[in-house]
């Protein structure tokens, strides 16, 4: 079971048009993010609801949303306009890219405490030679 919701990634994103970016868009992207986390994050926390990894969450499939957006920008370039970005026709893939790996990169330093590596750090003990 996903972390974060539908609603919670359209909040975060300001996408209330469905027309946009549809339920079957975020709900496919959403079902990524999960994949994704649930592979890297230590199997302690599969079931968790902590709200920092529904955030993680949420970014990392927010990230693959904007990806996708790029992608068809390609074909379609037109100015895209939702409640927290506006989009201007041209360069809009570029934009679009360097939004979703913020976004992405926001997520891992969110989930960074629950993943499988480096989730812990090892205690130094500082060693005096004879």
């Amino acid at each position: 079971m996903p972390f974060t919701d539908e609603a919670t990634i359209r909040t975060h994103a300001g996408w209330e048009n469905t027309d946009l970016v549809t339920n079957a868009l975020v709900t496919q992207r959403l079902s990524n993010a999960h994949e994704r986390l649930l592979d890297e994050i230590d199997p302690a926390h599969a079931n968790s609801i902590d709200p920092v990894l529904k955030l993680a969450e949420t970014e990392l499939a927010t990230a693959f949303l904007l990806r996708s957006l790029a992608t068809e920008s390609g074909f379609e370039d037109r100015e895209v306009r939702t409640a927290n970005l506006t989009l201007r026709a041209g360069g809009r893939a570029r934009t679009l890219l360097e939004l979703a790996d913020s976004e992405e990169a926001a997520a891992w330093a969110h989930a960074r405490p629950f993943l499988k590596t480096g989730a812990t750090r090892t205690p130094l003990c500082l060693v005096v030679s004879d």
